[in-house]
């Protein structure tokens, strides 16, 4: 197996779509063959050697993309990404991990917009495979999602779940407003108390689950600890749908958050 490394070697152009990178097309090409990958920026093509120093190690149990440094110009990381893992060591921009499929994504900064969600016409969004963010997310996390999960250390912004079919998508921080509108099913997880719709999801009842025990030994969510999941209310919707979504939130000040606003 292999592992590729994209080194930054200057300052990016102010916007780079990295959505022709696949990593199981790349684990098949040779250093020269990557250097020359072009990838499209607003003043043109790009040569991939021309941005990043790349190397490529063969001592790895899987395959893996490695980012070294700031992506947040860069929109598109891990479009379809369906096998092992891309790693990005600092923020991303727009639209990463759209279309996933399976594998890992794990950004150790913040993601912008559209994280898992679909590109363009497509529509349907996440599908399988696990995104971490250590950070924060921008607005349009998990748009569409049907399978995987989504795992977020910090805030995210608005309009989180939207038409969201299945999957699991966990927030540690706080959420903006629209939350999981058109919900079918999938579980959200929140690590602090939601504003909810009164008029979409059913009132708070303390939760309980078999899938406790496995939530707590999940090493992407390090702050779903037994004590929290233990203290967890559950919530269903969108009911305006029919939709039998979970939503699972912290008891403590879940009832005062509730508005009949059209969150």
């Amino acid at each position: 197996m292999s592992q590729i490394t994209l080194r930054l070697r200057s300052e990016l152009p102010s916007s780079l779509d990295a959505s022709r990178i696949r990593l199981d097309e790349w684990v098949q090409r040779s250093t020269l063959e990557i250097e020359r990958f072009q990838l499209q920026s607003r003043s043109g093509p790009i040569a991939i050697g021309d941005l990043f120093e790349v190397s490529v190690r063969s001592d790895v149990s899987m395959p893996r993309l490695v980012f070294d440094g700031c992506m947040q110009p860069v929109s598109g990381i891990g479009f379809q990404h369906k096998l092992g893992e891309i790693l990005c060591e600092s923020n991303v921009g727009d639209h990463a991990g759209s279309c996933m499929s399976g594998g890992r994504i794990v950004v150790r900064g913040d993601a912008g917009d559209h994280l898992g969600s679909p590109i363009g016409s497509r529509t349907v969004g996440m599908s399988g495979g696990q995104m971490i963010v250590e950070g924060s997310a921008g607005d349009d996390a998990g748009h569409r999602m049907r399978r995987g999960e989504i795992w977020i250390g910090g805030n995210v912004g608005k309009r989180l779940a939207t038409w969201m079919v299945a999957g699991t998508i966990g927030v540690a921080g706080n959420c903006g407003p629209t939350i999981a509108y058109g919900m079918r099913r999938g579980t959200l997880i929140f690590g602090r108390p939601p504003m909810l719709d009164e008029r979409r999801f059913s009132t708070p009842i303390p939760l309980r689950s078999a899938f406790l025990g496995l939530m707590s030994r999940n090493s992407a969510a390090k702050w779903l600890t037994p004590d929290v999941l233990h203290s967890l209310n559950v919530c269903r919707g969108d009911q305006l749908i029919d939709g039998r979504g979970e939503i699972w939130t912290p008891a403590s000040g879940t009832e005062s958050t509730k508005t009949g606003a059209s969150n």
